[in-house]
């Protein structure tokens, strides 16, 4: 890629200084927009605060990845739901995981691959 002819070597062979004035470009002319944008809003008298939309909370919910998570483990038997959460939430060892759990390392290893494929399954379903 060759660098615009207004680069200015300034920073010993970075173009980060050049990228970071790009950037701020960038946000300027979006924030300048988007001040546009809400002054036309409230001229026709639209909300201006999207984010207080019940619909878009609601859309926000159902495509957020940690919801999404919350509530497929909420549908994991407890014995799976705990060996997944000691195993990856926490980063236990699998022989600690299966010495919470009373457990053989063997049993809380079935487990932790028990609940990962029942969430792989149930974020297939929601894709769908």
């Amino acid at each position: 890629m060759a660098l615009p002819r207004d680069f200015r070597d300034e920073a010993e062979g970075s173009a980060l200084p050049w990228l970071f004035g790009i950037a701020h470009n960038v946000a300027r002319e979006s924030a300048r927009r988007n001040a546009v944008e809400t002054r036309a809003r409230r001229r026709l008298g639209l909300s201006t605060d999207l984010a207080s939309d019940d619909g878009y909370a609601a859309v926000e919910e159902r495509l957020s990845p940690r919801a999404a998570l919350a509530r497929g483990l909420e549908t994991l038997p407890e014995h799976e739901r705990e060996a997944l959460e000691l195993r990856v939430v926490d980063e236990l060892p699998y022989e600690q995981v299966a010495h919470r759990l009373g457990a053989r390392p063997a049993a809380a290893r079935l487990r932790v691959s028990r609940a990962l494929r029942r969430l792989s399954c149930l974020a297939l379903k929601e894709d769908t």
